[in-house]
Parts: structure tokens; C-alpha cells; sequence
């Protein structure tokens, strides 16, 4: 393996064979992309308390919903619509751009009900704060698109399904859990989707 990436390298310098170098170049810029958007979701997600636990959640979810559609376009803008990720990266645009109207639904409803509960929200807010710092480290390393691609997004989905287990210990909101529920579902099985690729070419890296 090692023999065939030095020549790889060789090749690419030496006989300036286009694609290698452009390919690098498109990887680097994607994931100096995705370390943007990430640093700028976490800000987005810093959740000034609203008095409702359902509601923070929801404040911080559609910021994150969000990145991850910007994540998704930027890696199909450098790795094509016949990239390895590229029906998972479309599915995952078209259904949380839906999920961010349910949300923008839920959060107009529970604004407008005026329900509160600070006592509750104080110890959710306490938990968030912590998963918060525990996510904070989000650097991709590696020379491959397709990889980069799955690291990042792996990471950015756990941390969805980390808020949404969490909410599951504070909301009474019927509809608050069912699409918390259906974000674990869902995102579970595509990071095992992600996982696997990982480990199948070559070493894996866990979502965290």
C-alpha cells in the first residue's frame, strides 16, 4: 500500500497528471469549507435560554440542520453528483430541509403557547453546555473527498442524535419527541452507512 501511494505521488508531481492535483486541492478546499461551517454552527448554537427546554432544543437544532445541508452541497460541488456520497448528501439536503420546516412550525406553536418550565430548562441547558464542549473538536484529517466527507458528517450527526437523546429526558412535547425520535432513527443508520465505508477503505473513524 505503501509502495503504490509513493508512486501515486511521484506520478503526480513529476508527470503533472491533472487530476491528482486538482483532486487534492478540491479536498483541501472542502474541508477548509466544512471547518467553517462547523465553527459557525457552534455559535449559531449557542442557546440563550428561552425558558422552555423544547424550545432550546429547537433553537439549536435548526442552526445545525442547517450546517448540514451547507456540508452536503459543498462536498457535491467538489466531488461531483457521481461522488460515493453523492445520494446521501442530496438525501440528506431534501429531508432536513424539511425537518428545519417542521421545526420553524414547532417553534412559532410552542413561542405562541408561552409554556415555560425554568427549573427544567436550567438542567437541560447544563447538559447541552457540556455535549457542546465534547463536540468542539471537529477537524477532518485525510487526503480523500469521499472520506473527508464521511468523517465530517459522522461527527455532525452524532451530535444531532446526542441533542435529540437529550431532549427525549426533558420534553413532554408529544411532537417534540416524535421528530427527536425520527432524528436518532435516522441518522443512526447513516452514520452506519458512513462507518462502514470508512472501515472499508481503509481504517475507520468513529463518530464521537
Amino acid at each position: 500500500m505503501k509502495k503504490i501511494k509513493v508512486i501515486t505521488v511521484l506520478l503526480c508531481t513529476l508527470m503533472l497528471i491533472g487530476g491528482c492535483g486538482t483532486k487534492d486541492s478540491d479536498t483541501d478546499a472542502y474541508i477548509q469549507e466544512q471547518d467553517e461551517i462547523m465553527d459557525q454552527m457552534m455559535d449559531d448554537m449557542e442557546i440563550k435560554g428561552t425558558g422552555n427546554a423544547s424550545l432550546d432544543f429547537l433553537k439549536g437544532m435548526i442552526p445545525h440542520h442547517k450546517s448540514a445541508i451547507e456540508m452536503s452541497k459543498s462536498y457535491l460541488k467538489y466531488a461531483g453528483e457521481k461522488a460515493e456520497f453523492s445520494e446521501l448528501a442530496n438525501t440528506i439536503i431534501t429531508a432536513q430541509e424539511e425537518e428545519i420546516g417542521q421545526m420553524e412550525d414547532m417553534t412559532a406553536r410552542l413561542e405562541k403557547s408561552g409554556t415555560s418550565d425554568e427549573e427544567k430548562e436550567k438542567q437541560y441547558l447544563k447538559e447541552y453546555n457540556a455535549m457542546m464542549e465534547n463536540h468542539e473538536d471537529h477537524e477532518t484529517e485525510t487526503e480523500d473527498l469521499d472520506r473527508a466527507f464521511a468523517q465530517g458528517m459522522s461527527m455532525h450527526h452524532q451530535m444531532a442524535v446526542d441533542m435529540a437523546r437529550l431532549i427525549l429526558a426533558y420534553t413532554e412535547d408529544e411532537e417534540v419527541k416524535q421528530f427527536a425520535d425520527n432524528v436518532i432513527s435516522m441518522q443512526e443508520e447513516e452514520i452506519t452507512q458512513m462507518q462502514s465505508y470508512l472501515q472499508e477503505s481503509g481504517g475507520g473513524n468513529h463518530a464521537h
